[in-house]
């Protein structure tokens, strides 16, 4: 009986586009996992694991996931792999395998610089999970997943090793626990705008952005008020509710805009500070002067899925609007 069909197959490469991290103790990766048979969207997971990690003598090395035994996102949800070491996994005849394998991989990477995530569809892209079923012999029976280097990688020595690994979907809290997104701030005709990439949620997902005030003391949250021109603001009034696509921060749904929230386009209307029963709000606004602010995500009113661990200082004018920002563009944890 073969173990390979479309249905229940799920094939990611990390690199090409695709985002991942190593953190200490551990290694991360987050992929956009595509389906070989009918389901047209991709899941995003991340594979996390418990002992090093990630190792390419070359400055670009890729990886491949693969699921097996799914139909569904909460199928694969939690399916852990131990004791997973790559290079014994082909006994002796691994330098025939990855010899043969790696014209496979390099005609899915030509597909995948070209077709962006829909590579899968592409017939190199099943005939890439056809060779680790089959040539690689590494898949059996039952729900399961396998991480591993591209016979790419592997012939300029990269190899990836675990004692532990655990699949999780995307979703939730799971994400924030282990990937940081990066934020730019940024002056613009007259304007303050702000971008923020690698946020780890799925397409169509709204976060709740908002700012911190830091001072001495208690630091205190913004509370905006809406204005017809500006992004949505949530129900608490601490929350700017934007979109995300492609892990990047939109101002609406519309994914034809630039990505990117106008931050001088939303009206401040006080602070809101926490303490440690208590919550206080003020209607006090900073004008005409400087705010040092650090971005957040909340998960639900005051309470933050992440903070910057590092601050701005933004300009107001008479009402209290952003006008200017100091400091450099670039991205920033």
């Amino acid at each position: 009986m073969t173990l390979y069909s479309p249905e229940t197959t799920w094939i990611a490469i990390l690199g090409g586009g695709f985002s991942g991290s190593i953190l200490a103790g551990g290694s991360v990766f987050q992929f956009d996992l595509w389906n070989m048979g009918s389901k047209k969207l991709p899941i995003q997971v991340l594979v996390t694991g418990k002992r090093a990690g990630l190792m390419a003598e070359a400055g670009t090395a890729m990886a491949v996931l693969l699921v097996t035994g799914c139909r569904t996102a909460r199928e694969m949800d939690g399916i852990t792999s131990s004791g997973l070491d790559w290079e014994l996994s082909f006994g002796g005849d691994a330098d025939a395998v990855v010899k043969s394998g790696a014209s496979v991989f390099k005609e899915v990477m030509k597909a995948a610089g070209k077709q962006t995530g829909e590579w899968a569809l592409h017939e190199s892209g099943k005939r890439l999970a056809q060779y680790i079923v089959g040539d690689l012999g590494v898949v059996q029976q039952g729900r399961q997943f396998n991480l591993l280097p591209t016979p790419i990688s592997a012939s300029i020595g990269a190899g990836i090793f675990y004692e532990w690994q655990k699949l999780h979907v995307l979703d939730g809290e799971i994400g924030w626990n282990y990937i940081s997104p990066e934020y730019s701030v940024e002056n613009r005709s007259g304007n303050v705008y702000m971008r923020m990439k690698n946020i780890p949620v799925k397409d169509g997902t709204t976060i709740h952005l908002g700012f911190g005030v830091d001072e001495w003391g208690i630091d205190g949250n913004i509370k905006w008020t809406p204005t017809s021109s500006g992004p949505r603001i949530g129900r608490s009034r601490l929350h700017i509710d934007c979109a995300v696509y492609g892990g990047e921060l939109y101002q609406s749904f519309n994914r034809n805009e630039q990505p990117g929230i106008n931050l001088s386009q939303l009206q401040p209307a006080g602070r809101s500070e926490a303490g440690m029963l208590t919550v206080s709000n003020t209607k006090e606004v900073a004008k005409n002067g400087k705010l040092t602010i650090y971005p957040r995500i909340f998960k639900f009113t005051n309470y933050p899925y992440w903070s910057a661990d590092d601050t701005m200082t933004v300009h107001v004018d008479g009402k209290g609007r952003f006008t200017k920002v100091d400091g450099t563009t670039s991205f920033r944890d």
